[in-house]
């Protein structure tokens, strides 16, 4: 049996152990993915690596755009999933995990070994953290988060440009840069970071209690109103981001936000354009809940 090592990455509190054969030294791509490395000491998450010649067959699934890269995503008849990550026509690497992504193996190409590339390279570790979440409660929310009386707050929505953003070039990304993991957690709400969100208050730490999330609206008068639960679920429900391609996963998500909204403080709030307390992104025009995978909408 060829000898394997353990290594690790931990995103969300779910820490995957991927067992590397000797034939595949990888490197971390660059900071933020490397900040998330971790000794796997209890992963959540077991993958398999496998240095072969993966099929180039349809996977009869869905599709998705990521950077210069196609990502598919198809599910078998026993429920297991198989993701497939092709570069100029050519599928590099090749995936199957069980239904909860507790295991899997993924296939990859002999060059893509040498490349020493980095085996959950965008989207697969985004795939596999997005269904842990919702499997363990969470959501993943199009917002974003700020600073806010020693935690979060989050505000519901595509998270408006920075003057930064028209230098900077984006990172490829499935779920988007406004793509927000919360789940309950020591018993509250906590916002996690993730290599991919980018809508973050960088003073915020990789983990952080949530005290309020708000949806936000132009007004005359300031003005806030916090949502009974039946709303705030839906509001919840509106801002998730989720594949469309699995209806257990829809139902999960719509779950998840009923009990959510249960305990946590979601407004609606009114703002001035011009308010002086307000913090400089309050001043954006607000953009609607978008996502490249979906959204739910009630």
């Amino acid at each position: 049996m060829a000898r394997t090592r353990l290594r690790g990455i931990s995103i969300a509190g779910i820490q995957v152990g991927i067992e590397v054969p000797e034939v595949y030294e990888w490197d971390w791509p660059e900071s933020p993915v490397s900040s998330f490395q971790c000794l796997p000491r209890e992963p959540e998450v077991h993958v398999g690596l496998r240095v072969d010649a993966p099929s180039q067959a349809d996977l009869g699934g869905d599709r998705y755009s990521v950077g210069a890269s196609t990502f598919e995503v198809a599910r078998l008849a026993e429920g297991d999933w198989m993701l497939g990550l092709s570069k100029r026509g050519r599928r590099e690497k090749l995936a199957r995990f069980d239904r909860e992504f507790r295991t899997g193996e993924i296939i990859v190409s002999a060059e893509t070994a040498r490349a020493r590339a980095y085996p959950l390279r965008c989207p697969i570790d985004e795939w596999i953290v997005l269904h842990r979440t919702i499997a363990r409660g969470g959501l993943c929310l199009s917002a974003s988060a700020e600073a806010y009386e020693g935690g979060a707050r989050l505000r519901l929505g595509e998270a408006p440009h920075r003057p930064g953003d028209l230098w900077s070039v984006p990172r490829p990304s499935l779920l988007g840069r406004s793509a927000l993991l919360v789940r309950e957690e020591r018993g509250c709400l906590r916002l996690f970071r993730a290599p991919w969100s980018e809508s973050i208050d960088p003073r915020l730490p990789f983990e952080v209690r949530v005290h309020e999330l708000e949806r936000v609206a132009e007004a005359d008068l300031a003005w806030t109103d916090r949502l009974e639960p039946g709303d705030a679920a839906d509001l919840l429900a509106r801002h998730a981001i989720v594949p469309l391609c699995d209806e257990g996963l829809l139902e999960r998500v719509l779950r998840n936000a009923q009990r959510i909204a249960e305990e946590a403080r979601i407004v609606e709030r009114g703002i001035t354009r011009y308010a002086d307390d307000l913090p400089p992104h309050s001043h954006a025009p607000i953009a609607p809940a978008h996502a490249p995978l979906a959204a739910l909408h009630g």
